[in-house]
């Protein structure tokens, strides 16, 4: 069944978590925390109908505490931390930039002709043989965290920022 994840003006859905990134951090820093309900996982889907690229779309409109967009030159990734591990591994490609979510509204960024521009294409970790090659689904245990990684010049605030994830991008699971 299809999972409804977002962070929304202050609101958000049960298993995220909002974080604030750290401008002067050397490192990328995690905005929204992932982790599904106690006895579930959730799976992400690489591949979704609308559009003709591979990735998980992700609807945004990101403003810092100004209200002005965040700027252009932040770029985002996904990384999870599976349980025991003291560091997130990279699981998808980095958008260098995000003049995607600058320039179109939530309503164009689901548009069929703009979808691909929002798609963030998940891979295996950067830590395995395979590091980086694009996967076919990323699955989430309740043990698990996924982090959505922020590298920015500005602090984004959530009291007045917008973040969705595809629903039809995300299923959630029993645990076996």
């Amino acid at each position: 069944m299809s999972e409804d994840l977002f962070a929304s003006e202050g609101e958000s859905a049960e298993a995220v978590t909002v974080a604030q990134n750290a401008p002067a951090s050397p490192r990328p820093t995690p905005i929204l925390e992932i982790v599904p309900e106690r006895g579930q996982f959730l799976r992400f889907l690489n591949r979704v109908a609308q559009g003709q690229q591979d990735g998980i779309p992700i609807y945004a409109d990101l403003r810092d505490a100004n209200g002005d967009p965040m700027p252009t030159n932040t770029s985002l990734y996904f990384a999870v931390e599976p349980s025991g591990h003291e560091s997130a591994m990279k699981v998808s490609e980095v958008l260098k930039n995000i003049s995607q979510y600058v320039k179109l509204t939530i309503s164009e960024q689901r548009n069929v002709d703009n979808i691909d521009s929002v798609k963030i294409e998940l891979q295996a970790p950067e830590n395995v043989e395979n590091g980086g090659d694009s996967v076919a689904k990323i699955d989430v245990r309740d043990i698990d965290t996924l982090y959505l990684m922020c590298d920015s010049p500005a602090q984004i605030d959530w009291s007045q920022s917008e973040l969705y994830i595809e629903s039809n991008a995300v299923e959630q699971h029993g645990r076996r």
